[in-house]
């Protein structure tokens, strides 16, 4: 694998590349292919104003990695934050810097508009990837505590 490492926003023409990211993220936490199709791809991530931030890292022109945010605001603080939903890098480029220079462009993105922290989830037997963010400098937030309510049309 050669050619120099760019990150850019990801476009329509990138679904492919993404879904395989995406479907192997999913296997790696042990949940099934996630049921992402072209139109919500698009709707979500790709077309202007889409709600969710979504850059992609290619060596050349192979899309090996990819992370996905969005920004909010809370009221109580009166600070921006940006929230990470996922961030991938293909397995077998892995090792080469690609994680770090997507967290950097999130980093960076963030710094632009206004953004105090970065913060997101990881799966808790995903320790290469709490070792990954130490080595960045992250730490585990022990204040807050996850919560979820699911929505279900039963």
């Amino acid at each position: 694998m050669s050619g120099e490492l760019n990150i850019r926003k990801a476009e329509a023409s990138d679904y492919a590349a993404v879904r395989a990211l995406a479907d192997a993220l999913a296997a790696h936490i042990e949940e099934p292919p996630p049921p992402l199709t072209l139109d919500r791809y698009v709707a979500f991530y790709a077309r202007e104003h889409a709600p969710v931030h979504l850059f992609v890292a290619l060596l050349g022109d192979r899309v090996v990695g990819m992370i996905a945010w969005i920004l909010t605001h809370e009221l109580y603080s009166a600070q921006a934050a940006l929230y990470i939903s996922d961030i991938a890098v293909h397995a077998d480029a892995r090792g080469k810097g690609i994680g770090r220079a997507l967290m950097m462009k999130a980093k960076e993105w963030g710094s632009d508009y206004g953004v105090t922290r970065l913060g997101w989830d990881v799966w808790k037997h995903n320790a290469s990837a709490m070792r990954f963010y130490e080595r960045l400098g992250a730490t585990v937030d022990t204040e807050a505590v996850p919560h979820l309510l699911r929505l279900t049309n039963d």
